[in-house]
Protein backbone atom coordinates (compact mmCIF):
# COMPACT_ATOMS: atom_id res chain seq x y z
CA UNK A 1 0.00 0.00 0.00
CA UNK A 2 2.82 2.31 0.79
CA UNK A 3 4.20 1.78 -2.39
CA UNK A 4 0.54 2.70 -4.69
CA UNK A 5 1.10 5.96 -2.40
CA UNK A 6 4.65 7.12 -3.51
CA UNK A 7 3.61 5.99 -6.41
CA UNK A 8 0.45 8.58 -6.80
CA UNK A 9 2.42 11.01 -4.98
CA UNK A 10 5.06 10.81 -7.58
CA UNK A 11 2.70 11.48 -10.35
CA UNK A 12 1.16 14.14 -9.01
CA UNK A 13 4.51 15.92 -8.40
CA UNK A 14 5.59 15.10 -11.98
CA UNK A 15 2.26 16.26 -13.63
CA UNK A 16 2.14 19.60 -11.23
CA UNK A 17 5.78 20.00 -12.83
CA UNK A 18 4.79 19.74 -16.38
CA UNK A 19 2.36 21.95 -15.86
CA UNK A 20 4.48 24.86 -14.39
CA UNK A 21 7.20 24.00 -17.09
CA UNK A 22 4.82 24.59 -19.86
CA UNK A 23 3.86 28.41 -18.74
CA UNK A 24 4.76 31.22 -20.07
CA UNK A 25 7.32 31.93 -17.65
CA UNK A 26 10.63 30.19 -17.63
CA UNK A 27 11.01 30.32 -13.94
CA UNK A 28 7.93 28.51 -12.47
CA UNK A 29 9.33 25.33 -13.96
CA UNK A 30 12.49 26.15 -11.91
CA UNK A 31 10.85 25.53 -8.39
CA UNK A 32 10.85 21.77 -8.38
CA UNK A 33 14.48 21.45 -9.39
CA UNK A 34 15.56 23.79 -7.24
CA UNK A 35 13.36 22.42 -4.14
CA UNK A 36 15.06 18.90 -5.84
CA UNK A 37 18.78 20.19 -5.11
CA UNK A 38 18.09 21.74 -2.14
CA UNK A 39 16.11 18.33 -0.57
CA UNK A 40 19.57 16.00 -1.69
CA UNK A 41 21.77 18.63 -0.69
CA UNK A 42 20.20 18.41 2.71
CA UNK A 43 20.10 14.76 3.03
CA UNK A 44 23.90 14.67 2.06
CA UNK A 45 24.76 16.77 5.06
CA UNK A 46 22.61 15.73 7.42
CA UNK A 47 24.59 12.26 6.84
CA UNK A 48 21.51 10.69 6.47
CA UNK A 49 22.85 8.09 4.00
CA UNK A 50 24.75 4.99 3.67
CA UNK A 51 26.69 5.04 0.63
CA UNK A 52 27.48 8.35 -0.43
CA UNK A 53 28.07 7.42 -4.33
CA UNK A 54 25.08 5.15 -3.93
CA UNK A 55 23.29 8.27 -3.00
CA UNK A 56 24.80 10.79 -5.35
CA UNK A 57 24.24 8.39 -8.57
CA UNK A 58 20.32 8.52 -7.30
CA UNK A 59 20.48 11.82 -6.93
CA UNK A 60 21.72 12.88 -10.36
CA UNK A 61 19.58 10.45 -11.62
CA UNK A 62 16.49 12.19 -9.97
CA UNK A 63 17.60 15.96 -11.09
CA UNK A 64 18.14 14.02 -14.73
CA UNK A 65 14.43 13.10 -15.08
CA UNK A 66 13.25 16.35 -13.01
CA UNK A 67 15.62 18.65 -15.87
CA UNK A 68 14.02 16.54 -19.04
CA UNK A 69 10.32 16.88 -18.07
CA UNK A 70 11.16 20.58 -17.71
CA UNK A 71 12.53 20.43 -21.73
CA UNK A 72 9.64 18.64 -22.93
CA UNK A 73 7.19 21.81 -20.72
CA UNK A 74 9.11 24.11 -22.12
CA UNK A 75 9.05 22.53 -25.69
CA UNK A 76 5.26 21.75 -25.66
CA UNK A 77 5.07 25.27 -24.72
CA UNK A 78 6.95 26.70 -27.59
CA UNK A 79 4.93 24.55 -29.84
CA UNK A 80 1.62 25.75 -29.00
CA UNK A 81 3.11 29.69 -28.89
CA UNK A 82 4.51 28.71 -32.52
CA UNK A 83 0.67 27.02 -33.87
CA UNK A 84 -1.05 30.51 -32.15
CA UNK A 85 1.24 32.30 -34.72
CA UNK A 86 0.45 29.76 -37.04
CA UNK A 87 -3.14 30.50 -36.88
CA UNK A 88 -2.85 34.92 -36.65
CA UNK A 89 -0.51 33.95 -40.22
CA UNK A 90 -3.29 32.62 -41.46
CA UNK A 91 -6.46 35.12 -40.84
CA UNK A 92 -4.29 37.87 -41.93
CA UNK A 93 -4.07 36.34 -45.31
Amino acid sequence: MVDVSRVLILGAIFGIHYFLSSRASVYWGAIFPGAYVVYCGWIFTTRQVEHPIQAILWMLLGLLFIVVEWGVGRDAYKKKQQNELNKMKTQDI
